[in-house]
């Protein structure tokens, strides 16, 4: 008794003493135990990865071995695995994103967010056109809901700042589309030159999208093999270009940000800044 005792004790100091969900980005495990659909908390801000499975078998196939809400990350079938959460800019439930809502086992599923009334799918994962708005989903001012089996990306809200000059200069377009920091008033060297573009490997040629909350865009990030780097906004104009060499980007700007994997998607940072920024894959 006295053992047992001890071991509630135990239990509850470590409940008490886990810090909740963290606003910016953070890693967790999730793990589906005896193949049962297990959730696992986390403010996720309507984005999540997967970073490496732990499990054997190729079981965690995103929507059906494992999906997330704003509120956390779901497994299920026994997947197993370690997953990245959050958005690195501060993002907050106020903020315009996306998430993915899935109707599991068709089944009516509720996904929080502050829709602000504003709500389009971006993709639909399910397959079958399930995703017919009014069937297959819907929204009010709180969330979106799904049914029916759709399962889908959704971009959700407005950004009702102004969108003035300093405001886009603080994000994505901003970080990489401006000149570098370098001026001639105070005798800084110019930018370096680009130099020939490298092999790039096969996981970052493709096309790559990005919310850019402080512009109220989505950036699309497209890499060719031959080393060419396409920034777009979404109205489809090109904001900059670059070359690819070496595991950086030289833009045309005279800005350089490295580039990383991660997950289905890439990173790039912006060197100036030291900031950096997810760019989910388009395929």
């Amino acid at each position: 008794m006295a053992s047992f005792v001890r071991w509630i004790t135990i239990v509850v100091g470590v409940l008490v003493a886990a810090p909740a969900a963290d606003a910016a980005q953070g890693l967790m495990q999730c793990s589906s135990i005896g193949y049962r659909y297990q959730y696992c908390g986390a403010d996720t801000q309507g984005r999540a990865v997967l970073l490496r499975e732990l499990s054997s078998g190729n079981l965690c196939r995103q929507g059906r071995g494992w999906g997330f809400d704003n509120g956390g990350i779901w497994v299920d079938h026994g997947c197993r695995g370690e997953f990245s959460y959050g958005r690195d800019d501060g993002g907050s439930w106020d903020r315009p994103g996306r998430l993915v809502c899935e109707s599991i086992s068709y089944r009516y599923r509720y996904c929080n967010a502050n829709t602000q009334n504003r709500v389009s799918l971006v993709s639909e994962i399910s397959t079958g056109n399930l995703c017919r708005q009014g069937y297959g989903w819907g929204y009010d001012g709180g969330g979106i809901w799904v049914d029916h089996g759709c399962r889908g990306e959704f971009r959700y809200g407005e950004d009702n700042r102004r969108r003035n000059d300093a405001a886009i200069a603080a994000g994505i377009i901003g970080a990489f589309a401006s000149g570098a920091a370098a001026g001639s008033q105070n005798n800084a060297p110019p930018p370096p030159r680009a130099p020939q573009a490298s092999a790039v490997p096969p996981w970052a040629v493709g096309s790559f999208h990005a919310w850019d909350s402080d512009a109220g865009d989505t950036v699309q990030l497209i890499v060719r093999s031959n080393g060419t780097v396409i920034l777009r906004d979404e109205g489809g104009r090109i904001v900059n270009q670059g070359t690819f060499a070496d595991g950086m980007v030289y833009w045309s700007t005279g800005k350089r940000s490295w580039f990383a994997r991660e997950g289905p998607g890439v990173m790039i940072g912006d060197i100036d800044t030291n900031r950096h920024y997810y760019f989910r894959s388009s395929t």
